[in-house]
């Protein structure tokens, strides 16, 4: 199931019946424009129309020049969920204008420490003060694939709530539904729970006051390994 076929099933008060048939009323524009809010709020937009969706990622890390010991570099994914099937990891040397890729293939997956651990090919340097001296410059490229097909059902109330506002929205114009003439002097005095022509704002209010820790669910804007109940 698709979220848009999600969205229609679950938002009764976005359906009417036609012919007995339960038909959405919104788009599936509304709910491109829902997905791109999200994304951007929850930090899923890394990239131009990245969006929470599944689909691939790319990640590239800063190496040592060289390794002066043996260690196993320890990789965890910045987008979740993951394909652990779908990773490739690539050892990018840059020495001068030069860049020679090396396919690494010597990693395991930690379910114990939802993380890889690699063994790169980088080469073993004599250690000598103040630091190592390599001419190479290193950096380890990732590609994945990591998203949500469908929605967690806890977060469908949220997205229902959303779509009605742009549904709203969509219907406006200048005349009926905000007042294009006027300058908000005093943010303090806008009323939100009328207010469906600026949807930004008005959708950051609810979230902060009612939705605040379900998104958190899906939210990359924390620190590595701490999900839940962080600021979206």
């Amino acid at each position: 199931m698709t979220i848009y076929e999600q969205l229609a099933d679950y938002c009764e008060c976005l359906t009417s019946n036609v012919d007995g048939v339960p038909t959405p009323r919104f788009e599936e524009r509304h709910v491109n424009e829902l997905i791109n809010l999200i994304s951007t709020y929850t930090c899923w937009a890394q990239h131009p129309c990245e969006t929470f969706l599944k689909g691939e990622r790319k990640e590239v890390i800063e190496l040592p020049d060289c390794g002066c010991d043996c260690d196993v570099f320890q990789f965890d994914p910045f987008f979740v969920p993951f394909d652990k099937d779908s990773f490739t990891f690539t050892l990018v040397e840059q020495n001068g204008i030069n860049e020679t890729y090396t396919d690494v293939t010597d990693y395991i997956y930690s379910e114990a420490d939802e993380e890889f651990r690699l063994e790169l090919p980088l080469p073993n340097c004599k250690c000598r003060k103040p630091m190592c001296g390599c001419e190479s410059k290193y950096k380890l490229m990732v590609t994945y694939v990591a998203g949500y097909e469908e929605l967690p059902e806890c977060l469908l109330p949220i997205f229902c709530e959303a779509l009605q506002w742009i549904y709203d929205r969509s219907k406006c114009d200048c005349e009926e539904c905000q007042d294009c003439d006027g300058v908000y002097k005093n943010e303090s005095t806008i009323d939100y729970t009328t207010l469906s022509g600026r949807l930004q704002e008005h959708f950051l209010t609810i979230l902060s006051i009612q939705y605040f820790r379900q998104l958190s669910l899906i939210s990359l804007c924390r620190s590595r390994g701490h999900l839940w109940g962080v600021v979206v």
